[in-house]
């Protein structure tokens, strides 16, 4: 029995719109890479995937373009998803393995069944031996330490790359949800528009998540902050440096941080009363890239007059409570068996 995974081992996955996450335990560790894909048209050949694909950004020739398979927890491009999929699969899969892994997918309440289908037939297709869902509200309330698996009540937000999910879990299950098709990749577009019109400079997305993600700020004290940058400029067409401040930006995080707050704002009203006091004790729990903004707590707890925590690995512990939670029930089996 101790040799069983030589005939498939378990693999967690976590989709997402900026970087897809697998968890492999015999691995022990964790391989996280965006959700890029560079292709060279001229020959349709792939480039490269991952890490190496989204540096590429804004510095290909022509003939090379970045792709990015993945939309809001979504396939968007099946051949390019299964190319990055098939690449993360093989450097997840132990080389002792004789069969291909099983695979379980973090995936959202809000994704439809034919979405459903597409990523299941992906999957398959990329190297996976089956594939089994698990809510991702439930694999990151597990992530998080919190007891998804009780009949207590815990209110999880996922603010990613492309949506918002907002989930009540108890008892390993999702009670109510409120899906959102916005994420920090708005954030972005909209520093991108700012810069332009503020500053008369044209940048890249890569330049507009760098200043999201080193000067955006909910913070009073913080928007006089400032942050050097290069770009284009808009009238002459050359190249030049500009100083960005933070007040110029804060407006961009608005749209989004509203939205987390009205989904949040639902979820508690469709909250069980036999629920309300464990949600109102503990607070909301935010996970998910865009919950590392600084000052977005201290917004919503303004907002939403309740407190909020913010997960102590925002980005990796959806895939980690997957993790944990198949070992768990894979144990569970094993003292059944027995």
């Amino acid at each position: 029995m101790g040799f069983s995974w030589i005939l498939g081992e378990d693999l967690t996955l976590d989709l997402g719109t900026s970087n897809t996450l697998i968890y492999s335990k015999r691995k022990d560790g964790k391989i996280m890479e965006p959700s890029v894909v560079a292709v060279d048209l001229n020959n349709y050949e792939i480039v490269a995937v991952g890490e190496k694909a989204k540096n590429m950004e804004g510095k290909t020739p022509d003939n090379i373009i970045t792709l990015a398979p993945i939309k809001g927890g979504k396939i968007i491009n099946f051949e390019i998803a299964q190319v990055m999929l098939t690449n993360l699969l093989k450097k997840a899969k132990s080389s002792f393995s004789v069969f291909h892994p099983k695979v379980h997918i973090a995936i959202s309440s809000g994704i439809s069944e034919v979405d459903r289908r597409a990523i299941e037939d992906c999957v398959i297709y990329s190297g996976a031996r089956s594939i089994e869902f698990i809510p991702s509200a439930v694999a990151s309330a597990i992530g998080m330490g919190l007891p998804a698996l009780e009949p207590s009540g815990s209110i999880v937000a996922n603010i990613g790359g492309g949506t918002v999910d907002v989930s009540l879990v108890s008892l390993g299950g999702v009670v109510a949800s409120k899906f959102v098709d916005i994420g920090g990749d708005s954030i972005d577009y909209d520093i991108i528009n700012i810069v332009k019109n503020k500053y008369d400079l044209m940048i890249d997305k890569e330049t507009a998540e760098f200043i999201k993600i080193n000067l955006s700020s909910f913070i009073t004290s913080n928007i006089t902050n400032s942050l050097s940058i290069f770009g284009r400029d808009i009238n002459s067409g050359m190249p030049r440096n500009a100083t960005i401040y933070g007040k110029d930006i804060t407006s961009s995080l608005f749209p989004l941080f509203n939205a987390v707050a009205d989904a949040i704002k639902v979820i508690l009203e469709k909250t069980p009363p036999s629920m309300t006091g464990n949600v109102l004790r503990n607070g909301i729990f935010l996970t998910g890239g865009c919950s590392k903004i600084n000052g977005c707590v201290e917004y919503l707890q303004n907002e939403l007059r309740i407190a909020i925590n913010i997960s102590e690995n925002p980005l990796t512990c959806t895939c980690e409570g997957a993790s944990i939670l198949v070992n768990n029930m894979k144990a569970k089996n094993n003292r059944r068996k027995k």
